[in-house]
């Protein structure tokens, strides 16, 4: 028979009483009970937040759980109004200059970054500004090179990243912000828009979107080139990110019908995780992998929902592992 040394190269340790760690799937003999034990994932879980001042969707966020920055969005017309979350409510910010839907974001609460999106309600109001965010009003930044909507963002204020999107047809383009200047980066493999987007501007991730159909392709940025990456296990569009290239976050969007699916990458491959309580698309997102945020969508009809979502990273317990006597 084959033993546990031989399989893993260890032995199991001994323990009175169960051992504090931070590993999933370590296995250890309790000798008080008399039991083998393991560490176990429970996934994530979202839980209800406090909701929007102003309900909305296809708008914009950054920043993080509990010090995050939504802005823009529709309502059925273009928006202009930005808000503060603390973790717990949200309160008005600073208006952007110039309202807008369907907006790209990067940033954080007190040094946010706006850009490009739809100041029209049909479509026709490509925009190629960008404003900053000092944590009180919003200032103008420099110009797009690609007047677009519907693209994903991710970043800091000072190091942006811009990507896909559509102008008068779907976009590979990408662009970087150095805090004034946009530049032309590499550009997608797959163009598209209403993507997500996350990570920072030498680290991005670029997922999901519609090419003409919805697609579940994800694209890794190094700060030059796009390569590919895992695919979603569910393709979608309009759907909200968080976290980091090697720790992302992927959750609501649509596919047929909208979806409250929640997905996990670690690099190289996207998990199914605890699905949000409210099924939307056109939501905002930021935060981390262990720390997320959802805010804003659309559930069918206007204005959009103004429901919060946070998303708290795995869990590890302590499970007894059981041997089956048959």
């Amino acid at each position: 028979m084959t033993t546990y040394k031989e399989i893993f190269g260890k032995y199991v340790k001994n323990y009175s009483s169960d051992p504090s760690s931070d590993i999933e799937g370590q296995i250890w003999y309790n000798t008080t009970s008399g039991t083998f034990k393991s560490q176990v994932s429970l996934g994530g879980v979202w839980a209800s937040g406090g909701n929007l001042g102003t309900a909305r969707y296809n708008s914009s966020g950054a920043g993080t759980q509990t010090a995050a920055l939504g802005f823009g969005g529709s309502t059925g017309s273009a928006v202009a109004s930005t808000e503060e979350y603390d973790g717990s409510a949200w309160i008005a910010g600073g208006s952007l200059t110039t309202a807008r839907r369907a907006l790209g974001g990067a940033g954080t609460q007190t040094a946010g970054l706006a850009f490009g999106g739809d100041t029209s309600t049909n479509g026709s109001g490509n925009s190629s500004s960008t404003e900053e965010y000092d944590g009180s009003a919003w200032t103008g930044g420099g110009n797009f090179g690609t007047a677009r909507r519907n693209l994903a963002g991710t970043g800091l204020q000072t190091a942006g990243l811009a990507f896909g999107g559509y102008s008068t047809t779907v976009s590979n383009a990408t662009e970087e912000y150095d805090g004034s200047t946009w530049t032309a980066g590499g550009s997608l493999a797959t163009a598209r828009y209403g993507l997500g987007g996350l990570g920072i501007q030498t680290a991005g991730l670029a997922f999901g979107g519609n090419t003409g159909v919805t697609t579940a392709v994800t694209e890794e940025y190094d700060g030059a080139t796009w390569t590919t990456g895992g695919s979603l296990n569910t393709g979608r569009r309009n759907m909200g990110g968080a976290g980091t290239q090697t720790a992302g976050l992927a959750f609501g969007g649509v596919s047929t019908v909208n979806l409250t699916n929640t997905e996990e990458y670690n690099g190289t491959s996207w998990t199914t995780s605890t699905s949000m309580a409210t099924a939307r698309q056109y939501l905002a997102g930021c935060g981390t992998q262990t720390a997320g945020l959802g805010f804003g969508g659309y559930v069918g009809g206007l204005p959009g929902t103004s429901a919060t979502e946070e998303y708290s990273g795995p869990a590890l317990i302590v499970k007894t592992i059981k041997t089956s006597t048959s």
